[in-house]
């Protein structure tokens, strides 16, 4: 019988696909935030800017019920921390009752479950590399279908450095060192008709690995620069990155295999080249690729994408880079930064902005401009900024070319803020001092933050209702 659900499974999957002629476009939502959106919220967000799935980056145990009846398409992870600590059926048994069963039980329409992020990785994620994880997909595959939940699709999610750096995407290949545990893979996701998740950073892509010029990034690239590789002649990187995949895929065995985008997206603060006008053209191109339904050169077809990320995270770990706690379409409050028509029509407007956000009221905490004692305000400096998020004035961002002084005023305002504006937490020796105006310069904006939805809860104190 297992066997069975899963055979009209996966036929009913192949013919979806086969008769599909369009694209979709999800987003996902990580949550390492010290101003968490109201989960609530983000279901009305996602409802008013039509957006038919949202891929979550943990099992969201505590929240995900609020999708509940809502059609909206749900991916939750098993994280790679506590892959290995599930790899045997009883434990699988009760993880999939408890975070799938249950939610699926009460209408939330959740479709799919990736077991690990990028576990072969030996880029950004090279820490939690974890060479069991097919083993545990296997272990979840067969608890699914006993569990008659044969329609919850498994995967894991891979990026480009998988591969092997090569110049042109025909002499793709996986790299010796996973070659053996990415077949496995393949062999896995063909068996149970699963498509490859490929997560794609274009900006780092082409600044860190190829060192393309950076129009090579755009859909409507404004350079001569051109990839060629036989026949086909790649303009923009995205295409290249899918192509070099598709070629490694194909290599394997697997010419048809699907390859949805799992995670793409541009950054738009700590980084070069990442700030809100490149982050606008970037998803107007994309955007417009998606929906013409071309594919690549080597793909043809309709592409199903992800995007990264609804709103910024500013507890993310930044020991890859500042812009990690950037990707957000979205910033934290619900304000979207910049133009974007997720329908895929091409519309110039702004998204939807969230509705009934909580901030706190319009104080910010600023330095007073004692420099006598130097040694004491780099020490306050150094404080504000290990505790709270100081990554808008790295390398690039909007804030990095603040004066001394209002560099010092920013971090002490991000602790202050972060500290829920508890007037304590703006004394730093005597060196902040608590003001009504708006120190915001030019692009570099001072935040004053909202209430997280767990926060809201147990402050019943000054806050403002933005309807």
């Amino acid at each position: 019988m297992p066997m069975m659900r899963l055979t009209i499974g996966v036929c009913f999957m192949v013919l979806f696909m086969a008769t599909r002629v369009y694209s979709f476009v999800g987003i996902t939502w990580g949550r390492q935030q010290s101003q968490q959106l109201v989960p609530s919220m983000v279901v009305d967000l996602l409802l008013q800017n039509k957006i038919p799935a949202l891929r979550l980056f943990t099992s969201a145990s505590d929240i995900i019920q609020i999708f509940s009846g809502t059609n909206i398409s749900i991916s939750i992870c098993l994280g790679n921390r506590v892959v290995n600590n599930l790899n045997r059926k009883d434990l699988a048994y009760t993880w999939i009752n408890d975070r799938v069963n249950e939610p699926i039980k009460k209408g939330v329409k959740l479709v799919e479950l990736s077991i690990g992020a990028e576990p072969f990785s030996n880029t950004f994620l090279k820490q939690a590399t974890n060479y069991e994880v097919v083993n545990v997909i296997e272990i979840f595959r067969e608890c699914l279908d006993e569990m008659d939940l044969g329609h919850v699709i498994t995967t894991t999610a891979h990026g480009m450095d998988v591969l092997k750096v090569t110049k042109v995407p025909s002499e793709s290949d996986f790299r010796d060192d996973i070659k053996g545990l990415m077949l496995q893979s393949l062999n896995f996701f063909n068996r149970t008709g699963t498509t490859f998740l490929l997560n794609l950073f274009p900006i780092q892509m082409i600044q860190e690995v190829l060192n393309y010029p950076i129009e090579f990034a755009f859909f409507d690239n404004k350079s001569k620069f051109k990839i060629q590789d036989g026949n086909f002649t790649y303009t923009n990187v995205v295409e290249l990155m899918i192509d070099s995949i598709a070629w490694a895929v194909k290599k394997a065995g697997y010419p048809n295999m699907k390859i949805m985008i799992g995670q793409i997206g541009w950054p738009t603060d700590g980084y070069p080249h990442a700030h809100i006008k490149n982050a606008e053209r970037f998803h107007k191109g994309l955007l417009k690729f998606l929906a013409s339904n071309k594919g690549t050169p080597l793909r043809p077809g309709p592409i199903d994408a992800y995007l990264h990320s609804l709103s910024d995270e500013n507890e993310f770990k930044t020991m890859f880079g500042a812009f990690q706690r950037h990707w957000g379409i979205y910033q934290a409050d619900g304000n979207p930064k910049y133009k974007i028509d997720f329908s895929l029509q091409d519309r110039d407007e702004y998204p939807t902005q969230a509705k009934g956000i909580v901030t706190m009221p319009n104080r910010w905490c600023t330095f007073v401009g004692d420099k006598s004692d130097m040694d004491l305000v780099k020490k306050n400096y150094n404080f504000a900024c290990e505790a709270a998020d100081c990554t808008t004035m790295e390398e690039g961002p909007s804030c990095g070319k603040l004066t001394d002084e209002s560099k010092i005023s920013y971090a002490f305002n991000a602790y202050f803020q972060r500290k829920q504006q508890n007037e304590k937490a703006c004394d730093f020796n005597g060196l902040g001092e608590i003001t009504s105006t708006n120190p915001s310069v030019e692009e570099c904006e001072f935040p004053v933050e909202i209430l997280s939805f767990q926060d809201q809860v147990a402050n019943n104190g000054m806050v403002k209702l933005r309807i």
